[in-house]
């Protein structure tokens, strides 16, 4: 199949309770009124005067072979997210849906209600809003070619096994990368990994992890740290610098 007629789903995880993110103090970042202790949630801060999860899922929603983005959010702020973004999501054509008490629960749920018609399925953080379009395109012409790809980094510092506050060893940091999203897969790749997983099954961290020891093999795309996740409020700061650059 041709990679003019393959498609995509992307599935926006933005379901995390962002428990190390919140504002307050001197880090210099505004939020309007509606940006309460009920929605302090990182998908939802403004970044340049926009959400964050706003901007992947616009870069997503401009290509062709994107026939279907599913934007998982928390159960407690669907109605809210529904009524807050409605023209968001009126002109983005997204579905949005509840997520699962864990992040592989919340692909699960998106998985399930993927088209049979698409190819592949992309899962990505809402978190990371600084992804190119052209990271887009080499991970997908990695999946295309392979089945399953991941953009991600090199570890390029010591890396330190600690316990209890103190050092056990140092790890060897020949081989190690730092995985980042997009990760895209064929489409029954994912559905069969998931299919493998059960309760008893260690909760992996990330889809990736899940098609791995499901026996199938996940293409490296080389990245670079400007694809960061936010996590902390700090964060953003760098994000802003990045974006800002890139205009």
């Amino acid at each position: 199949m041709s990679s003019e007629t393959e498609t995509y789903a992307v599935i926006i995880a933005a379901a995390g309770q962002s428990k190390r993110f919140s504002f307050g103090g001197d880090s210099g970042i505004e939020q309007e009124s509606w940006f309460d202790s009920a929605t302090s949630k990182k998908p939802y801060a403004k970044l340049l005067g926009k959400p964050i999860w706003l901007y992947s899922t616009e870069k997503f929603a401009r290509r062709i072979d994107v026939k279907q983005i599913i934007l998982v959010v928390a159960p407690e702020d669907v109605s809210w997210f529904r009524d807050y973004f409605a023209v968001e999501i009126d002109k983005l054509l997204l579905m949005v849906i509840s997520g699962g008490a864990e992040r592989v629960d919340s692909v699960q749920k998106a998985l399930n209600i993927v088209r049979n018609n698409i190819d592949y399925v992309v899962v990505h953080d809402a978190a990371r809003p600084c992804i190119t379009d052209e990271q887009i395109i080499e991970v997908f012409n990695a999946a295309r070619q392979h089945g399953s790809a991941i953009l991600a980094t090199p570890i390029v510092g010591t890396v330190k096994l600690v316990e209890d506050g103190e050092i056990k060893s140092t790890i060897p940091r020949a081989g190690l990368w730092e995985a980042q999203t997009p990760q895209v897969f064929r489409r029954q790749i994912l559905i069969d990994a998931y299919a493998r997983r059960t309760d008893e099954s260690p909760i992996p961290t990330d889809d990736a992890e899940l098609v791995e020891k499901s026996g199938f093999n996940v293409s490296i795309v080389p990245a670079d740290k400007s694809n960061l996740k936010i996590t902390t409020q700090s964060d953003l700061k760098f994000a802003e610098a990045i974006l800002v650059n890139k205009k």
